[in-house]
């Protein structure tokens, strides 16, 4: 039978597939789509009106190019056509260093100041960036990819939300085909979700979404902004460490906002503004695939370490509403009813996109899609759900006191619908049990689950002995509220690790194929000189488990804090170049860490 329902499933994904052009993330779209009502527009994060006019100062305009003069001229012929602000110093870092560029830039000089440095070979944007900001006289910096044009008079309103908001601002971006077709939809920010196919937490260029009528068109509070357009205080930048270094022409300005947001700063996008950005025209773009490929798996590796852990929790929580980033969306629940009646109702679906009661078939329970399982059999056998989403939060809703003894160690959260129940059922399962008030149980589902995400943690025990040291583990860390699950040293990482905070090996690791956005602590005796001892290493507890238990907890919670503050760099010093001409000797005074893989063929 599992074969059976195994190869249903099979089949049910590829004609999704087929359906949405090979697309998975168009195939979840589609379903949302089909199945989500008409919703009201979001309101929250959107301004009602535009920013008081902006005081008056000076803002420096970096700009990178490689062999990029055809671009470079097309986007000072709209800055011409268009700005009214004319307290600008453009920095036009030329990595090229090529006659095109030097002749378009010598006409520019003719209505703009130009500063035309030359570093003497290509450098990462992170790396030029930096420099071009440590050099610069303005009190904003306003970093500008060659390949955007103006389509409208778009600085001044970019300074007075710097001014007003002291945080990160971008604009509506509209795609362009080299050829000139504009995208149907534009781009109004950075958002976040799930890959399932890749297995980790994304960063995308969102969409309008069903409840983004209003975002689209107004100055808007987004998780991210891209750095394709991107103003914000000299002095923020520079204090934060600007782009992190160690990215080659990838993620930089996602990990750049996310250092902003963890101090406070807010990432903004005047979507009430626009300009058009040609897709496929920077140097990333006509690399070839090997390189391409080479990189990518470089920055992955490097955003993954530096910030995964964090970007994992804030869209979690942010999907259900809590302090995290907005999703454009609503989370999809699915109700699985006792096996013999109907499940209490919820009550306010305010809060979802929809709820669906979802009953098991002869070849088992569709659960594609849904953010939120919530089952009130106690005898439901997860192994017989078809595409359930190893993101997906399971809630176990008990009715009554029967069967919830066996099989609640599935589920992140155990919730009751009274409250004698729920204190009757906390000790026989040995964690915490919340209570759904009748009437109101959408509501406080909604409150438990971001509580949840908020403040506990997703934890794999990997290898250790069934009915051994590993029960004894799990059952206290259950008992602290965490959802915990076991795995063989031999199958992990399984598809669900991408849940995963903490990795917790109670056997011999293997380091090669670890997830770097998870915690790993060896809870087991590992050598000294061992090449790889975990990030956090504790070893056996041999001389008793209350007092290692509660140091594991210690330095899971620390961990925890450190990586939700943020990636912290060290800050740029504010620096004087009196002569452009010597950009080269500038830049080279500084390492590079990407150098070897710019110049890598």
């Amino acid at each position: 039978m599992r074969l059976f329902c195994r190869l249903v499933e099979v089949l049910e994904a590829v004609s999704r597939l087929v359906r949405a052009r090979g697309s998975h993330i168009a195939a979840l779209e589609a379903f949302y789509r089909r199945q989500t009502p008409e919703i009201p527009p979001a309101t929250g994060g959107v301004f009602d009106e535009d920013f008081a006019e902006a005081e008056p100062g000076l803002v420096s305009v970096v700009i990178l190019t490689l062999h990029g003069a055809d671009m470079l001229a097309a986007l000072f012929q709209s800055i011409g056509q268009h700005n009214t602000w004319r307290q600008l110093e453009f920095i036009v870092v030329d990595h090229g260093g090529d006659e095109a560029t030097a002749q378009v830039l010598a006409e520019a000089a003719s209505n703009f100041s130009i500063r035309h440095l030359v570093p003497g070979r290509n450098f990462s944007f992170a790396f030029s960036c930096n420099r071009a900001a440590q050099i610069a006289r303005g009190e904003t910096v306003l970093f500008l990819n060659n390949d955007i044009e103006f389509t409208g008079d778009v600085i001044p309103g970019m300074v007075a939300a710097v001014q007003a908001t002291k945080g990160l601002v971008g604009l509506k971006l509209w795609q362009k085909s080299p050829e000139g077709e504009l995208a149907e939809e534009p781009q109004i920010g950075i958002r976040f979700r799930w890959n399932l196919h890749q297995g980790w937490t994304v960063p995308y260029e969102a969409k309008p979404g069903p409840a983004d009528a209003l975002r689209a068109e107004r100055p808007s509070i987004m998780p991210l902004v891209t750095a394709a357009i991107l103003a914000c205080p000299r002095g923020d930048f520079l204090a934060l460490g600007g782009f992190s270094e160690d990215y080659l022409y990838a993620y930089e300005d996602v990990d750049f906002g996310l250092k902003a947001a963890a101090a406070g700063l807010p990432s903004v996008s005047l979507n009430n503004r626009s300009a058009t950005h040609i897709v496929g025209a920077t140097r990333f773009g006509r690399a070839r695939r090997a390189r391409r490929r080479r990189w990518h798996r470089y920055n992955l590796s490097v955003f993954r370490a530096r910030c995964g852990y964090r970007t994992r929790r804030l869209a979690w929580t942010g999907l259900f509403g809590g302090d995290g980033f907005d999703w454009g969306r609503r989370p999809a629940v699915a109700v699985i009813p006792p096996a013999d009646g109907e499940p209490p109702a919820l009550g306010d679906m305010s809060s979802f996109a929809f709820v669906s009661v979802t009953r098991p078939g002869i070849v088992g329970c569709n659960l594609y899609g849904y953010d939120l399982i919530m089952c009130c059999d106690p005898a439901f056998d997860f192994s017989r759900a078809r595409h359930l989403s190893p993101m997906a939060v399971r809630v176990g809703w008990a009715t009554r006191m029967e069967g919830w003894s066996r099989g609640a160690s599935g589920y992140d959260l155990v919730v009751a619908d009274d409250e004698a129940l729920a204190a009757e059922l906390a000790p026989l399962l040995g964690r915490p049990v919340e209570t759904l008030r009748r009437g109101k149980a959408g509501e406080d589902l909604v409150k438990s689950v971001v509580r949840f995400l908020k403040e506990k943690h997703r934890v794999v025990l990997v290898g250790g002995a069934t009915g051994g040291r590993r029960d004894i583990l799990a059952a206290e860390l259950r008992r602290r509220g965490m959802s915990v699950r076991c795995e063989e040293a031999w199958s992990y990482p399984s598809p669900l690790a991408m849940r995963d905070d903490f990795a917790i090996w109670l056997d011999d690791v293997e380091p090669a194929t670890l997830p770097p956005d998870t915690c790993h602590i060896t809870g087991c005796d590992i050598a000294e000189s061992a090449p790889w001892r975990g990030d956090i290493h504790l070893g056996s507890w041999k001389s008793g488990f209350s007092g290692w238990f509660e140091l594991l907890v210690r330095e899971m919670e620390g961990y925890h804090s450190r990586r939700m503050a943020g990636p912290v760099d060290t800050p740029l010093a504010s620096l004087v170049l009196e002569d452009d001409a010597q950009a080269a000797s500038f830049w080279s005074g500084f390492p590079d860490p990407t150098e070897w893989l710019i110049s890598s063929p």
